[in-house]
């Protein structure tokens, strides 16, 4: 079941990193959405719709979508660990005491491990949100249209020449 999901997921990845390439950015939006739902371990897949985000320059959309990746990359984490906890649960159980000796079990019993892609859409969000508050307004583009207008007729004005 887990490997049809992955082949189907790569399958719309696919599709969408086509489109992408022709130039049709929306449709290909929509396909790593899909195949992202459809695995939510398909790093590639989010990593593309940021990209496309950030072409976009949309960034309160880019921040909720690192958001629900974090999120749902987590959840698919727990569980693909329950459900080998489930299978190889006599190995488990007899190695919990030195790993937790060792100090490489969380408290909740998760493994304290360091998965880089985390790391770098933590660091993105963190950034993405510090620049959204930090921001500058945009001024309008009529107060610096009429700025415009009246620097250039003192510019365009003939010299006059005195004999």
């Amino acid at each position: 079941m887990a490997r049809r999901k992955d082949i189907r997921s790569k399958l719309e990845y696919h599709q969408a990193l086509k489109l992408e390439k022709t130039g049709d950015h929306n449709l290909a939006l929509k396909l790593y959405q899909k195949s992202s739902t459809i695995d939510p371990s398909n790093i590639h897949a989010w990593n593309r719709q940021m990209i496309l985000f950030r072409k976009y320059k949309s960034k309160s959309q880019e921040i909720a979508l690192v958001k629900s990746a974090i999120a749902a990359y987590r959840n698919s984490i727990q569980t693909s660990h329950k459900q080998w906890l489930a299978l190889h649960q006599e190995k488990a159980e007899s190695t919990r005491e030195l790993a937790t000796v060792l100090g490489l079990i969380e408290p909740d019993g998760m493994p304290k491990t360091e998965y880089a892609i985390l790391t770098k859409w933590e660091t993105r969000l963190y950034l993405l949100e510090y620049r959204l508050k930090n921001s500058r307004p945009k001024k309008s583009k009529a107060k610096s249209k009429t700025k415009h207008k009246s620097t250039a007729k003192a510019v365009n004005k003939p010299a006059t020449k005195k004999k």
